[in-house]
């Protein structure tokens, strides 16, 4: 017989028309062709939905359903296609279905067991049919009852890849289960049929993807902005898919891959990083040297400029010393803003055709406690409740860009992907956004203009530093987490993937966490802020904290202008 596993897994609800691209031809008088089921989580619901036809002809009501199902919106699919085969009742055709722990859970099998009812003895659950494969997954509702697990991340990964090994030493199995939340793929040990995986994200094309007996149509405006990852027994048609090792399990949730069997196996940037810790308690001394330069081939006669290059003084970061030196003669001022930048205010009335800022700094950093981010009794869950007063004071941080508002749900959905993927937790949550946009973002000069949105970028997938950490603020706040731009210095060495940055000021986010403060990720890089990242500004937007701004009153035609960062490591 001829079987077909494929199993989807977005990071939002989606609904894609399923297709199936041909129908084998009956074989002798006891055969029937093609029979199929798929299994989804409606809106994602505990109670999952299983549709099946045993012995599908090519045509029906339940294959039209497939290709108009917008309402079945689900972040999880299932689907088995049987070829020519023995005739099969209902109750003997894939996906099975079981409740367990107040949810439905759902499994396929590629494969055939010998000797299983005795080896695999059955406790609080009986399948309905007669399959091999029903007697797998009533097996193993019984070792998550006994186990005390109501989800698969209950259980443990190690451990259920264990009780997959232990079906397999039974004869053949490619197996796909999932309790709604997250869907796991295990592959024979002997190499049974081929699995095939991939991660698509929603600027890859084609809208169409073909794997065997299947189609799926991505064509819909809302499922483009879904990342998916797809597993399949049969070889897709034409795009370049990764092949699954003999005896290896990937686990995926929310259009993520969150674990792999085979740790030292390159996943090609896909699978999400373990949670980062910040650099263990430590100091560093750098020294930044940051010259800006205004040419002009018309003179000009009267300005007013801003400069924001001293940079923090506060428990996490010292300034030893620092120096702004400005070519031109004007009105001197310094204060702090209303964000407590250090501000220089410059007011100049005789003509100039060169304005050159030179601003020398030298730091003592500080490294942040890992402890500080897991404070006990506290609360470090999604959705964070405020204050009144607290919402009042933070109400900068907390509004998000204007934006239409399905442009909003658009990004809200993004978010909350991150969310159940990090079950709720706050800093897991930040991490895996900051780390996502690493992974899945490129960085690529001069693509956008100060005018792009967050939600351009998330279209388009491809910004610099300034755009990535728009976006992560946005992200933020329509999770009611204060994100505040911060503008400093970064120090570059073999570990990061952009070494440019190190020669221009860099951009990042600040979160500010309850009990614990405002946090840095730097979404460009991936990583949390530590003792390479110089803070200097911060506001609500980057121009709160623009280094350097100003207004020309007359003169100032064919500017151009010329930056240059230094960034060295002189003590420790």
């Amino acid at each position: 017989m001829s079987t077909h596993l494929m199993a989807m897994c977005f990071d939002s609800g989606a609904s894609p028309q399923v297709h199936f691209s041909e129908f084998p031809s009956v074989v002798g008088p006891e055969k029937v062709p093609c029979g199929w089921g798929f299994g989804w989580y409606p809106e994602g619901e505990r109670a999952a939905s299983v549709v099946k036809d045993p012995s599908c002809r090519g045509d029906g009501a339940m294959v039209r359903m497939l290709q108009d199902w917008s309402h079945f919106r689900s972040t999880i699919f299932l689907s088995f296609a049987l070829g020519a085969a023995d005739k099969r009742t209902q109750q003997d055709t894939h996906p099975f279905q079981l409740r367990h722990a107040g949810r439905d859970w759902l499994l396929s099998h590629n494969g055939r067991l010998r000797d299983y009812q005795n080896k695999l003895p059955l406790g609080h659950y009986e399948p309905a049919g007669s399959t091999d494969s029903e007697h797998i997954l009533c097996w193993l509702g019984t070792q998550l009852r006994e186990a005390g697990a109501c989800r698969l991340a209950d259980l443990g990964w190690e451990k259920l890849r264990d009780l997959f090994v232990e079906i397999n030493q039974l004869g053949t199995a490619n197996l796909v289960f999932t309790d709604g939340l997250d869907l796991v793929f295990y592959h024979d040990q002997k190499g049974h049929h081929q699995v095939l995986w991939t991660r698509r994200l929603p600027t890859e094309r084609p809208a169409h993807l073909r794997a065997g007996l299947i189609r799926l149509d991505l064509d819909d405006a809302v499922e483009h902005h879904r990342t998916a990852v797809l597993f399949s027994t049969l070889p897709p048609a034409e795009e370049e898919w990764l092949r699954m090792e003999p005896g290896q399990m990937l686990v995926a949730r929310r259009g993520a891959l969150i674990w792999n069997s085979v740790p030292d196996q390159q996943l090609q940037a896909v699978a999400p990083a373990p949670r980062q810790s910040p650099p263990a308690p430590s100091t560093r001394v750098c020294k930044v040297i940051h010259e800006t330069v205004y040419r002009y081939h018309v003179p000009v006669e009267r300005s007013s400029h801003v400069f924001r290059l001293t940079p923090v003084s506060d428990r996490n970061q010292e300034v030893l010393e620092h120096s702004l030196e400005i070519s031109v003669s004007g009105t001197r001022r310094e204060y702090e803003d209303v964000f407590g930048n250090l501000t220089t205010s410059v007011e100049v009335e005789s003509p100039f055709d060169e304005l050159r800022v030179v601003s020398h700094s030298l730091v003592r950093l500080h490294g942040l406690n890992r402890e500080a981010l897991e404070l006990p009794n506290r609360r470090t869950s999604i959705p964070l409740v405020w204050m009144p007063w607290q919402r009042q004071m933070m109400s900068p941080y907390l509004l998000p860009v204007e934006l239409p508002e399905n442009q909003l749900l658009e990004l809200s959905d993004f978010a909350m992907a991150a969310v159940e993927r990090c079950d709720f937790q706050l800093v897991d949550t930040l991490i895996d956004l900051n780390q996502q946009i690493k992974r899945d973002f490129e960085y690529v000069p001069q693509s956008t203009t100060l005018n792009t949105t967050p939600y351009e970028l998330l279209c388009n997938r491809r910004g610099v530093c300034q755009d990535f950490s728009n976006l992560l603020i946005c992200l933020a706040r329509l999770l009611a987490i204060p994100a505040r731009y911060r503008v400093g210095y970064i120090r570059t060495g073999v570990d990061y993937s952009n070494q440019v940055q190190s020669e221009a000021s860099h951009a990042w986010v600040e979160c500010y966490l309850p009990w614990i403060g405002w946090v840095g990720f730097d979404p460009t890089n991936g990583t949390m802020v530590g003792l390479d990242h110089i803070r200097v500004a911060c506001g609500r937007t980057f121009v709160d904290a623009t280094p350097t701004s100003g207004t020309l009153y007359r003169g100032g035609g064919g500017e151009s202008l010329f930056v240059r960062v230094r960034t060295e490591v002189v003590g420790g």
